[in-house]
C-alpha cells in the first residue's frame, strides 16, 4: 500500500467547490474560467464578451471593426459599463445596447424553436462561465478578497456565492458574516450583480443587495429541511437546476424585476429574485400547460408570508406571453380577481410594477361596463373584482373562440356556485354551451330542457378557461374544484413561512382563561315551577352572563392592564393589539368601557377604534362605527386611521379579521368562539412581520388550546382531500324533499318557463307558492316545517358546488335547483324563541376569570386530510329537554362549584343596598363634607357587609386586610352613591347664560390682562367656547360635552360638597386634554407625549406662556402662577391618588381652575385664529 492509501477524505469548502464547479463546467452551454481571465476595472471577461459578438453576431462584429478598427472590443465594453451604471444589470442584459447606431446583443433567451428559428444559433453561442475564487476589486477595502465561485454570462458577472461545508464546523451563517462584514457593499461588480448566494451542504439564502450589516437574507430552499438525496449535498438543486443555463435564462427573462417602489423616497432601484417556491410553482404550471393546454385548474397552497402577490404577478405576465402548439397565444386574456369588493390595490400595484411593457395591465376598479370593454377589446392581462361579473353579459359583445386564464386570489372564499357561474357564463359564447350539451348526450324534450342544460354546461369546466387559485386554507370544496387528485399542485406550507420567518408562530404564546360564575334565582312574589326548554335556556343564561356589563368591564380591564403593562413596549413601543368580540353589541360594550378606563387610568395616553357592520341600538341608543370612531371613520377609513401611532386598540366584530395586514399588531384579545379556517384567519392577524418585532400573544377567554389545536393542524403542511365527492348524491337529496309532496311536476315547470321566459309576467309567481305553502307545508307539525325547509336549503347549497364538479349534464338537476332556490325564500321560517322571562328570574351572583393555559401550541409534523363531508342527513328536530328554573342553575352552576370564593361575589348588590339606607340618602343630599361622606358610607357598607357575614365572608375579609384595596373602593363607592343620590334638577345647558356668570365671576382675576396684554375677557370667553366646540379628532373631541356640562352645573346648579369635589376632578382631569385639543387646532397635529406620568408637564413645554408661570416673576401674573402650581399640585396628586378637599376648599379651588381654563384660551386664541379657527 502506498502513503496515499491511507489518506481520508476530508469535507473541505475546497471539495464541495469542486463538486459544483466540476458539474457546471460540464452542462449545456457552460464552461470553466479563471479568476486571472476576468478584468476587474472592467469589469467584465473581454474573450468570452467577444466570443459572443465575434461569432454569434458576425455581421454586427463586422460593422464594430469597420467603425472603431482594432478599438472596438474597448468600446464594446465602455459602452456596455455606462449602460450598466446608469440603467442597471438586469436591463443592459435583456435589451442590450446601441453603440452608435449598431444594435449589440450580450445574450439571447431560449427561443421557441417554431417562431424564432434564425435566433436559435445565437442561443447556442451563449456561454455561462464558472469561475472559482474570483477577485472583483483592486480597490483597498476588498483588494485580495475572493469569491467563492461566481457565474458569468458571456463573460459579464450577475451572479456570486459563498459556499461554506458544514465538515469544517463552517455554515451558511459564517457565509452571510462574509457578505455583511466582508464585502464592499459599494463596490461596483457586488452592486451591478442580480443576485448572491450563501450555500452550505443542507442550506440556500440569498440576497439582491449587500448592505453591510443591515443585509437582509431569504431562505431559497426547497422545504424546511432540504430533502436527503443519497450520494448527493441536500443543496444539490442549485447546481443541478437553477444554475444550469436554460435555468438562468429563464429567470433573467421572466422572473428577475427591478423598479422604483411607489413609495419610495429615494427613488432607488429595488432587485426582485424569486424565492425557492415562487420559481417552482410557475414553472410547474406553465410547463403543465404546455403539456395539457388549455381547460386544467390548478391549485396554489401558499401560505402567508409566501410572497402570493408576486407569486401571482410573475403568473399572469408569463401566462400573458404563453403561445401554444399552434404558434397562438395560449390565453386571449388572463383575468385576476380576487373576492373583496374593493380592488385589492396590493396585488394590482404588483401585477403593474412587474410589467416591462406600457399598456399590458388594465385594473378595472369600477363598473361592469368597463370589464366587458376590457373583456372585448382582449387586453392581455385584467385585474378586477369577482362581483363584476354578476352584471357584465348585458354590456358584452361577442367572445366567441376566445381563451381565458382566471387566476383566484383567496379561492377559499372568492369561488361560491353563483360566482363561479357568473365568471364561466360570461367568458363562454352560446355555441359553445350547445355544444357542451351535445357531447354530454343529455335528455332534452324541449326549449326549456335546452336552456337549462345550457346554464348546467357553464356550471361545469370549460375547455377554454383555465383556472389558478391561490389559498393559504384551502377548504373540502376548494380541493375538489381545483386540486389534483384531492391537493393542491403546489405547496408552500405554514411550517415552512414559519421555519423560514416570513410569519410568526402566533401559536407560540397563547394563554387561555376560564370564566367562573354563579347565577342565582331572585325571589319571586309569583315564585312557580314553570319548566324551560333546557338548551335554549343554557344558551340564554350564558349569554347573560358574557354580555353582562360586569362580565364585560372585568374582562375590558384584564385586556388593557395587560396591553399597558405587557404589549405597549413591544416592537420598540410601536405594538398593537385587537380585540375580536362575539357580537356588534359587545365590540361596542368594549369600546366605551376600555375609552373610559384609559380616560380615567391612562390619562388618554392611547386611542381605540371599533369596527363593525351596520348600526347597534343598545337601551335606545343607536351606534355607528362613526359615531363612535369619529367623523369619516368607517369601513375602510378604519384601516388607515389604525396606522397612526396614538391608536393602539382596535376592536372588531366579524369585521377585520380577514385579509387585514397590519405588521403592528402583536396581541389579540379574544371573546368568541373560534374554529376551522375562521381561527386561522383571525388569529393570522397577528403573523406579519416587522422591524423589532420578535413575538406575538393571544389571550384567549372563549376557547381551549385543544380546540385552536384542531383548527391549524389541517394547513401545518400538505392538506389533502380524504376522498372524492360524490355528485350522485344530488339525487338522494332530491329524493328526500319529493317523498314531502309539496309541489307538482306541473308546479314545477310553470315557475320554470316564468323564469326562464322574459315575455312572461314574474309576479305570477308569487301566488303560484303561496298556494304552494298554505296547501302543502302550513298543515305540517312544526318540526317537519324545520326538517323540510333544512332539505330545501340544503340541496339549493350542494348543487352550487356539485355542479361545478358533474361530468354530465341533466337539465332536471337544474330545474329543481331553480325552483328550490325561489320555493326556501316563501319557506316560513320560525325564529328561534329564547324564553327571555327567565332573565328577571336571576341575578349574576358571583364570577371570576382564571387562567386555564398558557405556553405554546404545538402542531404536529404531519400532513393533514380534509374528510369530504358527511351525507348531507337532515334530522327531525327532537323537542327539547324541559326542566324548571332551579334545575337549570344547578346544572349552569355546577362545573364551577368549589372553585369560586364569596370575594368572588358581585359588589354591586350590596351597593345597591347601602344606597337604600335612610341615613346615606340623607346624608347625601344635605351640606356634609366629602369626609364625613365617606366614613359614613364605611359605616354602612361594613355593617352590611358583616349582617350578611356568610355571603360575603371573603371580601369582608380582603378590606379588613388590605388598606389599599379599602380606600380606592370606598372611594369609588362614594362616587357611585354622590351621582345616585342627587335630587336637584340639573339645569338644561344654556351657553349664553355661562358665559355671562363666568365673566362676572373671573373679572377680578383678569383685570390686568384682558384688554391690556391679551384680548378682552369676553372676547377670551367666546374663545374658550369656541374650542370647546371645535370638532378635532375622536379621542381630544371627548373633552367638549363632559367639561361644558360640568361648567354649567358649577355656575348654575344648587350644588352639594360632593358635586363641587366630581367637578373639581373632572376639571383637573381634563384640563391637560384642553391643551392638548388647543395645541392640535394650532398645529394640525396631534401631541404624543413620551410618558403617561408626566403627561401635562410634556404639554406645557408647547405653551411657553403657561409654562413662564411656575417660576414668574411678574405681579400681574401673581395670581395666574399661584392657580397653575396648585393645579399641577392636584393633578399630579391623581396620578397616585384621588385628592379629595375639605368643604371650604372646593369653591376656591374650582375658581383657581376656571381660571386656569380661561387663561389656557387667553395666550392661545390668536394662534387658532391663524391656524383658521
Amino acid at each position: 500500500m502506498t502513503q496515499s492509501d491511507y489518506m481520508i477524505n476530508n469535507p473541505t469548502e475546497t471539495v464541495f467547490e469542486d463538486v459544483i464547479a466540476a458539474h457546471l463546467a460540464s452542462s449545456p452551454l457552460y464552461n470553466l474560467r479563471t479568476s486571472a481571465d476576468f478584468d476587474i476595472n472592467r469589469m467584465c471577461d473581454p474573450v468570452m464578451l467577444r466570443q459572443f459578438i465575434e461569432e454569434g453576431q458576425p455581421e454586427t462584429w463586422a460593422k464594430l471593426s469597420k467603425r472603431f478598427g482594432t478599438e472596438a472590443l474597448d468600446q464594446v465594453i465602455r459602452e456596455y459599463n455606462r449602460q450598466v451604471d446608469n440603467n442597471g444589470m438586469l436591463k443592459t442584459l435583456r435589451d442590450g445596447f446601441t453603440l452608435q447606431g449598431i444594435k449589440i446583443k450580450l445574450l439571447q433567451f431560449k427561443p421557441d424553436q417554431k417562431r424564432n428559428t434564425p435566433f436559435v444559433a445565437l442561443y447556442n453561442k451563449n456561454c455561462f462561465s464558472v469561475v472559482r475564487q474570483m477577485r472583483y476589486s483592486t480597490a483597498a477595502k476588498d483588494k485580495g478578497n475572493e469569491l467563492d465561485l461566481a457565474i458569468l454570462i458571456n463573460g459579464i458577472p450577475f451572479i456570486t456565492c459563498e459556499l461554506k461545508n458544514e465538515g469544517t464546523g463552517q455554515t451558511i451563517v459564517n457565509g452571510m458574516e462574509q457578505y455583511r462584514n466582508h464585502r464592499d457593499p459599494n463596490n461596483r461588480m457586488l452592486k451591478s450583480c442580480l443576485v448572491h448566494f450563501v450555500a452550505d451542504n443542507n442550506r440556500v439564502m440569498m440576497t439582491t443587495k449587500l448592505c453591510g450589516e443591515n443585509t437582509m437574507f431569504l431562505p431559497f430552499n426547497i422545504n424546511t429541511d432540504n430533502p436527503i438525496i443519497e450520494g448527493k449535498y441536500a443543496t444539490s438543486y442549485m447546481w443541478e437546476e437553477i444554475f444550469q443555463a436554460d435555468s438562468l435564462l429563464n429567470i433573467i427573462q421572466d422572473f428577475i424585476k427591478q423598479y422604483i417602489p411607489r413609495k419610495s423616497k429615494t427613488r432607488e432601484r429595488v432587485t426582485i429574485f424569486p424565492r425557492y417556491h415562487q420559481l417552482r410553482c410557475v414553472r410547474r404550471i406553465i410547463a403543465d400547460i404546455k403539456e395539457k393546454g388549455n381547460g386544467e385548474s390548478y391549485l396554489v397552497q401558499h401560505s402567508a408570508g409566501s410572497g402570493k402577490s408576486k407569486s401571482i404577478a410573475w403568473l399572469a405576465h408569463q401566462l400573458s406571453d404563453l403561445f401554444d402548439v399552434e404558434d397562438k397565444p395560449s390565453f386571449d386574456s388572463i383575468i385576476v380577481v380576487t373576492d373583496r369588493i374593493i380592488l385589492d390595490k396590493a396585488i394590482a400595484d404588483e401585477i403593474e410594477d412587474f410589467a416591462t411593457v406600457a399598456g399590458v395591465v388594465k385594473s378595472v376598479k369600477s363598473g361592469s361596463s368597463k370589464l366587458a370593454t376590457a373583456l372585448e377589446n382582449g387586453n392581455r392581462i385584467i385585474i378586477t373584482t369577482i362581483q363584476k361579473f354578476a352584471n357584465v353579459r348585458k354590456h358584452l359583445g361577442e367572445l366567441k373562440g376566445k381563451r381565458f386564464a382566471v387566476i383566484i386570489d383567496e379561492a377559499h372564499s372568492s369561488q361560491n356556485g353563483e360566482n363561479a357561474k357568473d365568471v364561466k357564463i360570461t367568458l363562454t359564447d352560446k355555441e359553445l354551451l350547445q355544444t357542451i350539451v351535445e357531447e354530454n348526450d343529455a335528455e332534452i324534450e324541449n326549449d326549456t330542457d335546452r336552456l337549462l342544460a345550457e346554464i348546467q354546461a357553464a356550471r361545469g369546466q370549460m375547455d377554454h378557461i383555465s383556472y389558478f387559485a391561490f389559498t393559504a386554507t384551502p377548504k373540502k370544496q376548494t380541493l375538489a374544484l381545483f386540486g389534483h387528485n384531492g391537493e393542491a399542485f403546489d405547496i408552500y406550507s405554514m411550517r415552512q413561512a414559519i421555519d423560514e420567518g416570513f410569519i410568526l408562530d402566533v401559536l407560540e404564546n397563547y394563554t387561555t382563561f376560564k370564566s367562573m360564575f354563579e347565577i342565582v334565582g331572585k325571589q319571586m312574589e309569583d315564585e312557580n315551577d314553570e319548566e324551560y326548554d333546557k338548551k335554549k335556556a343554557m344558551k340564554l343564561l350564558m349569554q347573560h352572563v358574557n354580555d353582562h356589563p360586569y362580565t364585560i368591564s372585568y374582562k375590558a380591564d384584564m385586556m388593557l392592564t395587560h396591553f399597558m403593562n405587557k404589549t405597549i413596549h413591544k416592537i420598540n413601543g410601536r405594538a398593537k393589539a385587537m380585540i375580536v368580540t362575539s357580537s356588534r353589541a359587545n365590540a361596542v360594550r368594549y369600546k366605551q368601557v376600555i375609552d373610559k378606563i384609559i380616560a380615567e387610568k391612562y390619562g388618554n395616553l392611547i386611542s381605540t377604534l371599533v369596527a363593525f357592520s351596520g348600526s347597534v341600538e343598545i337601551n335606545a341608543h343607536t351606534y355607528t362605527e362613526e359615531n363612535m370612531n369619529g367623523f369619516g371613520i368607517k369601513d375602510a377609513a378604519i384601516r388607515d386611521k389604525f396606522n397612526d401611532d396614538k391608536c393602539r386598540i382596535l376592536i372588531v366584530a366579524n369585521k377585520f379579521q380577514t385579509g387585514f395586514d397590519q405588521p403592528l399588531l402583536h396581541t389579540m384579545y379574544v371573546d368568541k368562539q373560534l374554529g376551522g379556517v375562521q381561527a386561522i384567519q383571525t388569529l393570522s392577524r397577528l403573523n406579519r412581520c416587522a422591524e423589532w418585532k420578535q413575538d406575538t400573544m393571544v389571550i384567549d377567554f372563549v376557547n381551549e388550546q385543544e380546540e385552536i389545536q384542531k383548527s391549524f393542524q389541517p394547513y401545518y403542511q400538505t392538506t389533502r382531500l380524504s376522498e372524492p365527492i360524490d355528485t350522485q348524491k344530488l339525487y338522494d337529496f332530491k329524493s328526500e324533499i319529493d317523498k314531502y309532496k309539496v309541489f307538482t311536476e306541473k308546479q314545477l315547470n310553470e315557475a320554470i318557463e316564468v323564469l326562464i321566459d322574459k315575455s312572461q309576467k314574474p309576479e305570477v309567481l308569487s301566488p303560484l307558492f303561496r298556494t304552494i305553502i298554505e296547501e302543502r307545508v302550513d298543515p305540517m307539525e312544526n318540526e317537519e316545517k324545520v326538517k323540510f325547509r333544512k332539505l330545501v336549503d340544503r340541496y339549493v347549497r350542494q348543487y352550487t358546488f356539485l355542479s361545478q364538479l358533474m361530468t354530465f349534464i341533466d337539465p332536471q338537476l337544474e330545474k329543481y335547483y331553480l325552483f328550490c332556490k325561489l320555493l326556501y325564500k316563501f319557506l316560513p321560517y320560525t325564529k328561534e324563541t329564547l324564553p327571555l322571562d327567565i332573565l328577571n328570574r336571576i341575578n349574576l351572583d358571583k364570577f371570576k376569570i382564571e387562567e386555564s393555559a398558557s405556553g405554546t401550541i404545538l402542531l404536529d409534523k404531519e400532513d393533514g386530510n380534509l374528510k369530504s363531508g358527511e351525507d348531507g342527513r337532515v334530522n327531525t328536530p327532537k323537542p327539547g329537554t324541559l326542566g324548571t328554573l332551579q334545575d337549570l342553575l344547578k346544572e349552569i352552576n355546577e362545573p364551577y362549584a368549589g372553585f369560586l370564593q364569596e370575594n368572588d361575589k358581585l359588589i354591586y348588590s350590596l351597593l345597591l343596598e347601602v344606597l337604600q339606607d335612610d341615613d346615606i340618602q340623607k346624608a347625601f343630599n344635605a351640606q356634609n363634607t366629602v369626609d364625613v361622606l365617606i366614613e359614613l358610607v364605611k359605616d354602612k357598607f361594613t355593617a352590611k357587609g358583616w349582617d350578611k357575614i356568610n355571603e360575603y365572608v371573603s371580601l369582608m375579609e380582603v378590606m379588613s386586610g388590605n388598606q389599599a384595596f379599602s380606600e380606592t373602593f370606598f372611594r369609588k363607592a362614594f362616587e357611585f352613591l354622590a351621582a345616585a343620590t342627587t335630587k336637584s334638577n340639573r339645569p338644561s345647558y344654556d351657553e349664553v347664560v355661562l358665559k355671562q356668570l363666568m365673566y362676572d365671576n373671573l373679572i377680578g382675576e383678569f383685570e390686568e390682562l384682558a384688554g391690556v396684554t391679551y384680548r378682552d375677557l369676553e372676547e377670551v370667553i367666546d374663545w374658550l367656547f369656541k374650542i370647546f366646540n371645535a370638532t378635532t379628532i375622536e379621542s381630544l373631541d371627548g373633552l367638549n360635552e363632559i367639561v361644558k356640562e360640568t361648567f354649567n352645573n358649577l355656575y348654575r346648579a344648587e350644588n352639594r360638597d360632593i358635586d363641587l369635589q366630581i367637578y373639581f376632578q373632572t376639571l383637573v382631569t381634563k384640563y391637560e386634554a384642553l391643551l392638548r385639543k388647543i395645541y392640535y387646532m394650532k398645529e394640525g397635529k396631534e401631541l404624543v407625549s413620551d410618558k403617561a406620568s408626566t403627561g401635562l408637564v410634556n404639554v406645557v413645554y408647547q405653551f411657553p406662556d403657561i409654562q413662564r408661570l411656575y417660576k414668574n416673576k411678574d405681579p400681574k401674573l401673581a395670581n395666574m402662577s399661584t392657580f397653575y402650581n396648585l393645579l399641577y399640585q392636584w393633578r399630579n396628586d391623581q396620578a397616585h391618588q384621588a385628592p379629595i378637599l375639605k368643604s371650604g376648599e372646593l369653591s376656591p379651588a374650582l375658581h383657581a381652575i376656571a381660571a386656569m381654563y380661561v387663561y389656557a384660551a387667553m395666550v392661545s386664541a390668536t394662534d387658532i385664529e391663524v391656524a383658521g379657527y
